[in-house]
Order: C-alpha cells, then sequence, then structure tokens
C-alpha cells in the first residue's frame, strides 16, 4: 500500500480496513422495485467507502442493480451475474444506482456492503494528503457515530519485521469500530 505521492518501502505500516459488520440484503421480486437512484453519499455513506454488490441469484435485465461507471456520466449499465456469489465493486459511494422493475421472472437476491481502507500514522507523523488510501477523518459516517457496531475492523501491520513467515498475529480484528482520528 505504497504510491508514487507515499512511499512506505521499509517503513512499518498500520492499515485499517473498516468494512459493514453484516450486509445488507436486497430482495427484488418480480414486478417490484427495491431502491430510486441515489448515491450512497447522500444516504450518510463516508466518501471513503467502497462498494460491493454480491448477488445470490441469476442477476440480469431488469432485476439487475444498474449502475453508472464514473459519477455523472450516466451511462447506466447493469451489474449482471449469471455465476452465483460472483460480485462487483463500484464507487456506490459517488455514483447513481438503483433497481428497474424487475420485470422477469426471478427474485434477485444479493449482499450489499461497504469498506473503507486507511493507513494509521505512527509515531506523531501526519496523514499525508497525497496518500491514496482514505484519511482515517473522511472515513467518519452518519453510521459509524450512530451505531458502533454498524463497522467492524481489521488492523494489519505491514512491514513491521523482515520475516519470510511470521511466527505472529499480522492482524488483529477489533470487537467494535473507534472513531479513528
Amino acid at each position: 500500500y505504497s504510491n508514487k505521492h507515499h512511499p512506505q518501502r521499509g517503513k512499518p505500516q498500520t492499515i485499517v480496513y473498516r468494512y459493514q459488520a453484516f450486509p445488507t440484503i436486497n430482495i427484488v421480486r418480480p414486478g417490484e422495485s427495491s431502491t430510486d437512484p441515489h448515491c450512497d453519499m447522500s444516504q450518510g455513506y463516508s466518501v471513503g467507502n467502497i462498494s460491493y454488490h454480491i448477488p445470490l441469484t441469476p442477476a440480469y435485465g431488469t432485476n439487475a442493480l444498474y449502475a453508472e461507471s464514473r459519477p455523472g456520466r450516466e451511462d447506466w449499465h447493469p451489474l449482471a451475474a449469471k455465476s452465483f456469489g460472483l460480485g462487483y465493486q463500484f464507487d456506490g459511494v459517488r455514483c447513481l444506482h438503483f433497481n428497474l422493475k424487475n420485470e422477469t421472472d426471478i427474485t434477485r437476491v444479493s449482499l450489499n456492503f461497504r469498506i473503507g481502507i486507511t493507513r494509521l500514522a505512527e509515531n506523531g507523523d501526519r496523514y499525508d494528503m497525497d496518500d491514496q488510501l482514505c484519511c482515517p477523518e473522511l472515513l467518519q459516517d452518519r453510521y459509524s457515530c450512530e451505531n458502533l457496531e454498524f463497522y467492524d475492523e481489521v488492523v494489519v501491520q505491514v512491514g513491521a519485521s523482515q520475516r519470510t513467515f511470521a511466527s505472529g498475529p499480522i492482524c488483529a480484528r477489533r470487537s467494535s469500530v473507534s472513531v479513528i482520528g
């Protein structure tokens, strides 16, 4: 997790993966529609989140979730899936997405969840604004403030040792999310 603006080679890093503890289950039966056009930021989610959509049934035509490829493009396309459990990663925080009226004979069932990734500053270092990972303050959203159990976190220590095989844990799961920052 480094980039040309934020070289971290040889320096230990603490990476935090914050994920939605319980995915949203979305069920769209024939003749129904579940969501109007929206972007997740308008519903209170952090701009630092990455959205995931995993259909558990075939998703095609009007029973699929529709999304734009980039914010503001309005180039709607279905997130279709023939195989169960294969899904999509997309910028649902900034890109509009929605369901059409399901005119197929198939009920779509899908899991939807979000993940945010940040790098914690070490030893009093300040957050580098050129870092490609989200700054900790931007991960705070309506859901992390109103319900401390909405998100969970995994903290990963990267580059803390030169061992080829770690003898101890390199990551730890936090049981509840604390406000970062």
